[in-house]
């Protein structure tokens, strides 16, 4: 079956998420196509990437295969970490929006997930706090890498530029074969996240 064509144009940034902001106060890869991933800015992923077996930290307390959690589920997935003060609680009102947007999440198979990557700081219970922060409902989750497979993590999904802003804004659209398929623009609207998930 061939893939639907997703077509994208940048909208407002937080469009609809501003309110939300305020209102919570503020397997491996193969190397090469790893690097083709990382290199490409934005838009479709091509060749697709498959996630790799990474043992990961869940808020609600176990333990999880991030190439499991993704097989079979479209996911939007985004970096943050709870401690974040700047840009990670812009990235929680999008996925607020997004999920609001999304009134047939479950019957879709649709998840959303925030990866954390600061695997000391970033507890279970630390996020679970920051996801209700947001409101978060079933079909989000959150969870944190363990701290020697965090370059994979970041080299993946986004690295930052610097040390300060040490992971990526955009949010990485994984379809339900559990291969990376599409990153965004950095920030996204909510509509077009909201709207390549239906399409996928």
């Amino acid at each position: 079956m061939q893939r639907p064509r997703i077509d994208l144009t940048r909208r407002r940034v937080l469009s609809g998420a501003a309110a939300s902001l305020a209102a919570v106060a503020c397997a491996s890869v193969a190397p090469r196509a790893l690097a083709q991933a990382v290199g490409a800015d934005h838009g479709r992923v091509d060749p697709p990437v498959p996630i790799p077996d990474i043992s990961m930290h869940c808020a609600d307390g176990t333990t999880a295969n991030l190439a499991a959690v993704v097989h079979g589920r479209v996911t939007a997935l985004h970096l943050m970490f709870t401690g974040c003060s700047s840009v990670c609680p812009i990235q929680g009102a999008i996925f607020q929006r997004v999920q609001s947007l999304l009134t047939d999440q479950r019957e879709r198979g649709i998840q959303l997930l925030s990866v954390a990557v600061d695997p000391v700081g970033d507890t279970p219970a630390a996020m679970r706090s920051w996801l209700q922060r947001f409101d978060a409902r079933e079909g989000w989750s959150a969870m944190v890498p363990n701290a020697p497979d965090l370059d994979l993590v970041l080299n993946l999904f986004g690295a930052g530029r610097n040390a300060i802003a040490n992971h990526s804004t955009q949010v990485n659209i994984i379809d339900r074969r559990g291969e990376l398929i599409w990153r965004s623009r950095s920030l996204p609207s909510p509509e077009s996240i909201a709207d390549i998930l239906r399409k996928v």
